[in-house]
C-alpha cells in the first residue's frame, strides 16, 4: 500500500512581509500544504466580522499573498503562488470557563 507523503513548510520570512503589506502587527501563519497556500490570520476577532467583511479582507489578503509569494526567491514559493490559496481566521476565548475557537476558512480557487 503506497502511503501519501507530504510536507508542511512554514515561511515566516513572507509571513511578515504579508503582515508590513497589510498593514497588521501579527504576521499570518503562512504554509505550503499540497502546494497549496494557507495563510491563517489570528487574534484580529475577524470571527465576528460581518460576511461581507470577512469576505472582503480574504481576497485583499489573497491578492498580498499570491504577490508576496510569486516575487520571492524560492522557487516553492513562486510555485504555490499560482495555485488555490486558502485565508483562515482563527480567534480564541473563554465561554463559561472553557476554551473556545472559532475559525473562518475561505479556499480562493488559482483562477480568481
Amino acid at each position: 500500500m503506497n502511503r501519501w507523503r507530504f510536507e508542511v513548510i512554514r515561511f515566516p520570512s513572507a509571513a511578515r512581509e504579508v503582515a508590513r503589506v497589510l498593514g497588521i502587527d501579527a504576521p499570518p501563519e503562512c504554509r505550503i500544504e499540497h502546494g497549496r497556500i494557507t495563510a491563517v490570520f489570528r487574534r484580529m476577532s475577524a470571527t465576528r466580522w460581518p460576511e461581507t467583511q470577512q469576505f472582503e479582507y480574504a481576497m485583499g489578503a489573497v491578492r498580498v499573498v499570491r504577490q508576496v509569494f510569486s516575487v520571492d526567491d524560492r522557487r516553492q514559493l513562486r510555485k504555490a503562488a499560482t495555485r488555490a490559496t486558502r485565508i483562515v481566521f482563527e480567534d480564541a476565548s473563554v465561554v463559561g470557563g472553557c476554551a473556545v475557537t472559532a475559525r473562518w476558512e475561505c479556499v480562493v480557487p488559482a483562477s480568481w
